[in-house]
């Protein structure tokens, strides 16, 4: 017993360095593959700026909803329509547009409120709602926690320059974050995601963020338009792979928006990491298991309790907090500075987090998601835990 014992610890041990040396050279490529990605300037064609489409589907008061929506009424850009769209008149995001119409009467606003569903998914239901009262091909949908500056518009239209293009999607970083828990929220986007989603990208684009995406009316078409992502939790993944599928090609605006975390507990913080990972686990499995591997942090803190202090462990882990917090840093700067430069005091801690998240996110396939607990299936198919209600008839659209 004692042989089996010593054999797993060692074993451990050694898998504890394999990963942490793994996340080291990681983390060292994701922050080149980024600064280049993220920061690149690219040359824009001089062409007409066609009229734009922006389906804002809102539910609820998120921090600083006022704000966040007047960034996208300040557009430095000729012609857009701006459509938000919500499931309840009662709904208080709706007294956020009544005071963003007196802001901006000359910004052509619509509200369309409706509780027609096509599917589980809440977000697609509203933004389906609105569809039919779009009136350009160029379609921009982004979440409703989302600050754009004023050329936001001009740089998600670029890439369109090229004709076979048939979406692109723009990468996000957390701003405006406030408190404990604000702060971590925002490592586990600027520190964990952020780098390397942008590195996966480098490599060519193949999902979508729902922070913003811009499709053409065509491709979105071809795609299965808002009935093939009704009833998918990560809607804006399955777009990306959809409208690949379709036979166009996705791109990625220049720089970044902004994501302003509303989080204000370490349960909700908890709960969204889990959220995030168990979807990246039903949606792309393989992928989800070999992530393993990068929590090589937290990994070397095992090994560390179990096998007790050792020089190349603690180098190995003084390491890795150093790279992820420079890399962090001056990506953080390269994007306008976005992130309080105290929060990297908290990288380890967002570590232990996002590798407890990993393992709560291998213990379940059921999300709660706006109040409602679903089943998710295979590609991130959502399905109602409980019995669902019928069907609701559609109702009339008020505009």
């Amino acid at each position: 017993m004692e042989w089996i014992l010593w054999t797993g610890r060692a074993a451990f041990s050694a898998a504890a360095l394999a990963s942490g040396t793994f996340t080291l050279v990681f983390a060292l490529v994701s922050a080149v593959c980024a600064r280049r990605f993220l920061l690149a300037r690219r040359a824009r064609a001089a062409t007409p700026l066609p009229p734009i489409t922006l389906i804002k589907p809102l539910k609820g008061e998120d921090l600083s909803l006022d704000e966040n929506l007047a960034s996208f009424c300040r557009q430095d850009y000729p012609c857009f329509q701006i459509l938000f769209c919500l499931s309840s008149p009662d709904d208080p995001a709706l007294a956020a547009v009544s005071r963003l119409k007196k802001r901006f009467p000359e910004t052509d606003i619509e509200v369309v409120v409706s509780k027609h569903r096509i599917g589980y998914n809440p977000k697609v239901n509203n933004m389906a709602n609105a569809y039919p009262f779009a009136k350009y091909d160029l379609l921009l949908m982004s979440d409703s926690d989302i600050r754009v500056a004023p050329d936001f518009l001009k740089r998600m239209e670029a890439p369109f320059a090229d004709p076979s293009v048939g979406l692109v999607t723009a990468f996000y970083q957390a701003a405006g974050a406030r408190g404990l828990w604000g702060c971590m929220e925002s490592l586990s986007i600027n520190a964990h995601f952020l780098p390397q989603a942008a590195c996966a990208a480098a490599f060519g684009m193949r999902f979508a963020m729902g922070a913003a995406m811009m499709v053409r009316r065509q491709a979105f078409e071809d795609s299965g338009a808002f009935a093939n992502l009704a009833d998918h939790l990560a809607d804006d993944f399955r777009l990306g792979e959809s409208v690949l599928e379709a036979g166009w090609r996705l791109e990625t605006a220049e720089g970044c928006v902004d994501a302003v975390p509303g989080i204000e507990s370490g349960l909700g913080h908890f709960k969204h990491l889990v959220r995030w990972a168990r979807t990246i686990r039903l949606c792309r499995p393989a992928g989800f298991y070999a992530s393993l591997i990068q929590h090589g942090f937290s990994l070397l803190t095992l090994r560390l309790l179990v096998s007790g202090f050792d020089a190349a462990g603690a180098v190995l882990l003084a390491l890795i907090w150093t790279v992820k917090a420079v890399s962090s840093a001056a990506l953080d700067r390269g994007l306008g500075g976005r992130q309080p430069a105290r929060a990297l005091w908290l990288l380890p801690l967002a570590e232990w987090f996002s590798f407890a998240a990993w393992i709560a996110a291998c213990a379940s396939n059921t999300v709660l998601w706006r109040g409602e607990r679903f089943l998710i299936r295979s590609q991130g198919r959502l399905e109602p835990a409980a019995a669902p209600p019928p069907p609701l008839r559609a109702l009339p659209v008020e505009r």
